[in-house]
């Protein structure tokens, strides 16, 4: 249950009417929610348990999708390459293999071109936008666990820990997670608008993969019609997050992280969320 007494804010914004506004929306709401929201380029205004590590489900695809730019600027793969679908994948923490379960999958396509080639490229297009969780494996395989965390760190992303592959349920079972914090999704997004993920070039690309996002149940509902929303989402069972920068009338832009879990009623959560996204919308409209 969200109380008073657990939703924290950083003491220089405590005051401030957005941050108010949206803990009155969270007053006794059930489940647990962690929220950034900065003009671009700004510290944020609203930092509500913004530092708890959180479960990532697909967010932390972007930490993916960055990794493999890196790579790519690097010369250590070419997004021209092909890798050949398939579905099997060994387990971070035995010699044990596992598979995707396309049911819970959200871009069956890939399984039905099994054992054919695919670039590097469309790979990361589905993996974003589709959110495709046999993608993300395929990239993560081809990339190494090491190496997206090395780059991680390199940039200085600590609040955001890509633990695992996807539905490696033998390293979750020895709590080896994907975690996120708004804060850490917060900086990654100031850093991509900002052209310094990889380069601006790679900045731009990765910005543009995310305008295509197909899955919008979150932020964008209440927002006018047509707004420009670059976005990764996540959801697994309890948990529904979005992480946006989001383009106002004028050009400016503002961040927004919205992170949940222990939700007894994911479309509750949903609610309360798109609630969260159009105060926010409204406030930047305004100042």
């Amino acid at each position: 249950m969200m109380t008073a007494s657990n939703v924290h804010a950083e003491p220089k914004i405590s005051s401030n009417s957005l941050s108010i506004t949206i803990k009155n929306t969270l007053q006794n709401q059930r489940g647990d929610f962690d929220i950034y929201a900065a003009p671009n380029k700004n510290p944020p205004l609203v930092c509500i348990n913004c530092d708890t590590l959180t479960p990532a489900a697909s967010t932390i695809k972007l930490a993916v999708i960055d990794a493999a730019y890196q790579a790519e600027k690097d010369g250590k793969i070419n997004f021209n390459d092909t890798i050949i679908i398939h579905n099997h994948f060994q387990s971070l923490v035995s010699k044990n293999f596992f598979s995707i379960d396309q049911k819970e999958d959200s871009y069956d396509t890939l399984y039905e071109q099994n054992g054919q080639p695919i670039k590097i490229s469309e790979l990361l297009r589905v993996m974003i936008q589709y959110s495709s969780n046999l993608a993300t494996n395929l990239l993560v395989e081809k990339l190494g666990l090491p190496y997206i965390n090395s780059i991680l760190k390199q940039q200085h992303l600590n609040g955001m820990i890509l633990g695992r592959m996807i539905e490696d349920l033998e390293a979750d079972g020895q709590n080896i997670k994907n975690l996120v914090t708004a804060r850490g999704l917060g900086i990654f997004l100031q850093k991509l608008e900002n052209g310094e993920i990889v380069g601006p070039q790679q900045s731009h690309e990765i910005i543009q993969i995310m305008l295509g996002q197909k899955f919008n149940d979150i932020i964008p509902p209440l927002l006018p019609k047509n707004t420009p929303i670059a976005h990764k989402t996540g959801w697994i069972k309890g948990v529904r997050n979005d992480a946006a920068i989001v383009i106002l009338p004028n050009g400016k832009k503002y961040i927004l992280i919205l992170l949940s879990k222990n939700l007894p009623s994911e479309p509750e959560g949903i609610k309360i969320f798109n609630q969260v996204s159009k105060q926010t919308y409204d406030y930047f409209s305004q100042h």
